[in-house]
Formats: C-alpha cells, structure tokens, sequence
C-alpha cells in the first residue's frame, strides 16, 4: 500500500498517467509545429469554433495564425529545454526548434509502429477466428 500512495498525486491520479499525458501532449504539440513548418494550417478541424464574422467583414486567413502559434511552441520548447541546458534563451532557439522536428519525427515513427502492430493483430485475430 505504502508504494501505491508514493505514486499518486493529491488527485488521486497516477503519477504515471500524468507523465504519459504529457508525452502524447507534447508529440502532439511538436506534429503541429512541423506540420506549420511544411507548410499546412495549424488549423485543420473544421469543428472548432470561429468567432462570427461581421457584416462587410472579410474571413481571416487560415494560416494567419500559424505564425503566432509556432512561435509559442518554439517559446515553450525553448522554455523547456532550459531545464537541461543552461545557456541564454537566445543560444538555444536553434536546438529547441531542432528538438521539436525529432519529436515530430518519432511521433510519426510512433504512429506508423502502432498502425502496423494493429494490422497484425487484426491479421492474427482473422487467423485465429478461421
């Protein structure tokens, strides 16, 4: 009992789970930088909301924002990565925004491992049941 409670927090959430969540935000977060950086929307869900546009008015850019929004990846990553390393912000930028296209890299390598993985246990599950 006593390792159980040196694992949770004061919510009562494994501390685990908040480490897991963190990782997947931040893969997620450094996709969404690369994917500016190729030169897509940051915006791509037609689900979310957007403020009404006033009559005369003309709908803003979808990219318009990219610009704003890589740079509070960039700003966060380099945030982060003073943690580690203890050089001025400004000399740092460069390994930040190179850390963030790796992390982009293995999400994706991530991604492709976990598709191919379902693939086969859907592949054994056929085998199995035939």
């Amino acid at each position: 009992m006593e390792r159980q409670a040196e694992m949770t927090n004061h919510n009562g959430v494994l501390m685990i789970q908040r480490l897991l969540l963190a990782g997947t935000l931040g893969l997620a977060v450094a996709q969404k930088a690369a994917a500016i950086l190729d030169g897509e929307p940051a915006t791509t869900n037609p689900e979310i909301p957007v403020p009404p546009i006033a009559a005369g008015q003309q709908a803003p850019d979808a990219r318009s924002n990219d610009g704003a929004v890589l740079r509070a990846i960039l700003d966060a990553a380099n945030e982060c990565l003073g943690h580690f390393d203890d050089r001025p912000p400004g000399e740092r930028w460069c390994d930040a925004l190179l850390h963030l296209l790796d992390l982009a890299a293995f999400a994706a390598d991530l991604g492709c491992t976990a598709n191919a993985a379902n693939a086969a246990n859907a592949a054994n599950d056929v085998q199995l049941a035939g």
